[in-house]
């Protein structure tokens, strides 16, 4: 395919002489043979661009002239956009599921499903499930009796969902992930003859997931003790995420790997959870309020801003904390060397 091509394609520009330009893949700066398109959108890596065997890079519009050795380079407004529009004209597409369903699958009574579901090998639906149109039902994978699906859900295998979960239009959810699980509910008393009895609260809520939600392999949203636990339309979670009962998100949040919300906390529209956060229970986070990784949230967190840290404060005071224990050595240092000084004078004196 022509360079130029590819960037009629992007609404990129480049110099013209270069439109011959025949790429035939799309590789990594760092992995990109000579017949490769490539692209630079961190400028973590802009030290790679200059030894790039790549035949042209998508940059950004500031990418300063003569910044690769070899590689046209291809000025777009968003590198990363570009490059997603670009990589489906050299890579094989989606595996197409022709709809209908898998001998091996069991279907419930009084189940619906919708025009175009395909349902794949061994899954299962249960009784009075209602599928919408569309809707991708990949091997192995449980419905729960009740469940309600919108359109063009897709559900891959190994996925379960509980009784009664219901689930907007245009979800995907990936391997292995668990939709309405128990949530950790749980009381004790201690008997008489001092021992403790342990005794399970019923979970008899629901998961809604609303429209366009994503959700990564592995990841556990828990049902509502009562009521619902509900995630937000748009918003994309990362694998290996905990999610506990009765929380609800906003519109357009982001959530990455690793991260557990305790139960009942509700996040604003916008919020942005980075790796390993810890949310505790029963709090409010803000309408775009952003937690940088390996965080620990233990209080409300005002709309919009950026925190940081165990417990998570705004960023600022964060780094000021993080200071202090270099501060302290410093002081700690000199305070011991002006006593040297000191006893030395006292010496010299006597």
């Amino acid at each position: 395919m022509k360079l130029s091509e590819i960037a009629k394609i992007v609404g990129g520009t480049f110099p013209e002489e270069k439109g011959d330009v025949e790429i035939r893949g799309v590789a990594a700066l760092r992995d990109a043979d000579p017949s490769d398109l490539s692209f630079l959108s961190n400028h973590k890596y802009a030290g790679q661009l200059a030894d790039t065997k790549a035949a042209a890079v998508l940059v950004g519009e500031e990418c300063p002239d003569g910044a690769a050795h070899n590689a046209v380079l291809v000025r777009v407004e968003s590198p990363d956009r570009a490059f997603a529009k670009v990589v489906p004209l050299f890579t094989p597409g989606p595996v197409e599921h022709i709809p209908g369903v898998h001998p091996t699958a069991v279907i419930g009574s009084g189940v619906r499903l919708g025009k175009g579901v395909y349902v794949g090998p061994l899954a299962v639906i249960g009784d009075g499930a209602v599928i919408g149109d569309g809707c991708v039902i990949e091997a192995h994978v449980s419905v729960g009796e009740f469940c309600i699906f919108g359109r063009n859900v897709h559900l891959y295998p190994m996925v379960s969902v509980r009784e009664r979960c219901r689930i907007g239009d245009r979800v995907t959810v990936h391997n292995g992930s668990v939709i309405g699980g128990d949530g950790f509910g749980y009381t004790t008393e201690k008997l008489p003859d001092g021992s403790v009895r342990v005794e399970k609260i019923p979970q008899l809520g629901i998961v809604e997931l609303c429209d366009d939600v994503e959700i990564g392999c592995n990841t556990t949203i828990d049902r509502a003790r009562f009521g619902v636990t509900r995630i937000g339309p748009h918003t994309k979670i990362d694998n290996l995420v905990q999610i506990g009962h009765n929380v609800q998100t906003g519109a357009y949040c982001g959530i990455v790997s690793q991260v557990g919300v305790s139960g009942s906390t509700h996040l604003g529209s916008g919020v942005m959870l980075w790796g390993q956060v810890g949310v505790a229970g029963h709090l409010n986070i803000g309408d775009g309020a952003e937690v940088l990784a390996r965080s620990g949230v233990s209080k409300d967190l005002p709309p919009g801003g950026i925190y940081f840290g165990a417990p998570a404060v705004e960023r600022r005071e964060a780094m000021k904390l993080m200071h202090i224990p270099r501060l302290v050595e410093k002081l700690s240092a000199e305070v011991a060397r002006l006593t040297r000084e000191l006893e030395e004078l006292r010496g010299k004196i006597q």
